[in-house]
């Protein structure tokens, strides 16, 4: 295990931090670049809020782990320092949605998804240097949340909102994630990564018990009631989507939830022991119905309780299941996991890994060419940079036991 976890850090450190950082850090204004241009980071008009939050949240993570920690800090405080005088709308509350290159805002909107990644990415930066700036500016994100979108009727959270927090309900608006007016597994499953993020550095009451209803959700809620796998659409009082685009399995957001769930209930003060059954049986699922045993890796999608129809690979499904399969692996000692992870890391290095730097977005099942974007402002460090560093951790634990269910050198963080 210990090869695995220096294979890990190798393809971290050759096709991602050497690949982004300090690359795509924008020199001229601050934050960062998100797209490729003849194989180099570009200006492309715009900055779109998940990608600036979601790399503040990777060079953060990477500084706080000690990881080319110099360079990681100076590429997190220019993205924090864009983040919070460009993205935050210091009269509504909340982050915008895209702003330009320099920073004038585009798209004054507030999307509960982006918002989520704003305050990982805050949180994550306090942690990484003890920033009080950081922190009141998480608090206040998560108090803004509170007010404006927590459903206290339903539970969850309203999704699409105006610049002044009104909720968007014209189906013709331009959409982020989700049906406009519906609620989104996708969305509750990283508000939930968030809240965890943001409750290790503010063992704040409230943030723990809307922690823990967002947990109930992506345990429970969004659950199929038939079929074991996760649904992204609802009502806003929890009802089903009953329509055939809307009732497919996603094995990469099934398997990411499992491992985030895990990761928020330990944050939460809960023992994961309690999870053991239903994330055995999610994961269980997808590798019955998604998982690719010629090739290696997870398909993208499919109908419920069916084989996937839709068999590309796209990188943040691999990186999802890295991290997955081998805490699995910790939780139940089976070593199925074990192997589907050493599987899914040999596509990667073989096929998802690019020569030139960065991961291809998406390949076909066997590997070949279907995508050439290596960067986008939706494909950004978070997905494969975490991966890598989450599953070296994790291996390194792995490495210290006879038996995955009794590694706990470091148990509250893979």
């Amino acid at each position: 295990m210990l090869r695995q976890a220096q294979r890990c850090r190798r393809i971290l450190k050759a096709s991602i931090i050497d690949f982004y950082l300090p690359a795509c850090v924008d020199a001229a204004h601050g934050g960062y670049l998100e797209s490729l241009r003849d194989g180099r980071f570009a200006a492309t008009g715009e900055k779109f809020l998940t990608h600036q939050a979601r790399q503040l949240w990777f060079f953060s993570t990477l500084a706080q782990q000690n990881v080319e920690r110099p360079g990681a800090l100076a590429a997190a405080r220019s993205g924090f320092e864009f983040l919070e005088k460009h993205f935050r709308d210091r009269e509504n509350g909340g982050y915008f949605s895209k702003v330009g290159d320099a920073g004038e805002v585009r798209d004054p909107r507030k999307h509960v998804y982006l918002n989520a990644f704003a305050l990982y990415g805050l949180a994550a930066y306090s942690r990484a240097t003890q920033s009080p700036a950081a922190l009141a500016a998480a608090q206040d994100l998560f108090r803004t949340l509170e007010a404006r979108a927590h459903d206290g009727a339903h539970g969850g959270y309203v999704e699409f909102f105006y610049r002044d927090w009104t909720p968007i309900t014209n189906p013709k608006e331009p959409a982020y994630v989700g049906a406009i007016g519906t609620k989104t597994y996708n969305t509750h499953l990283h508000v939930m990564e968030a809240l965890a993020e943001l409750y290790r550095v503010w063992p704040d009451p409230l943030v723990r018990a809307r922690l823990l209803e967002t947990i109930a959700i992506n345990v429970s809620t969004v659950r199929h009631p038939e079929h074991v796998c996760n649904l992204d659409g609802w009502t806003a009082d929890w009802k089903l989507i009953e329509t055939p685009a809307n009732l497919r399995a996603s094995y990469g957001h099934d398997v990411e939830c499992t491992w985030l769930t895990l990761d928020a209930a330990r944050t939460a003060g809960m023992p994961p022991a309690l999870f053991r059954s239903w994330a055995d049986g999610l994961c269980r699922s997808s590798i019955a119905h998604g998982y690719d045993r010629a090739h290696g890796g997870f398909y993208y999608a499919g109908p419920v309780g069916k084989p996937a129809d839709d068999t590309r690979k796209e990188w943040w499904v691999q990186a999802e299941a890295l991290v997955s399969m081998l805490e699995m692996a910790r939780l139940t000692g089976r070593s199925e996991y074990y192997q589907r992870f050493c599987e899914t890391l040999d596509f990667v290095e073989r096929h998802q890994v690019a020569p030139e730097g960065g991961w291809w977005a998406a390949r076909t099942a066997d590997g070949s060419p279907l995508r050439s974007e290596r960067s986008s402002p939706w494909q950004a460090a978070y997905h494969s940079g975490r991966a890598m560093l989450f599953s070296a951790r994790l291996l390194e634990q792995l490495s210290d036991s006879t038996h995955p269910e009794q590694s706990q050198k470091n148990p509250d963080r893979p």
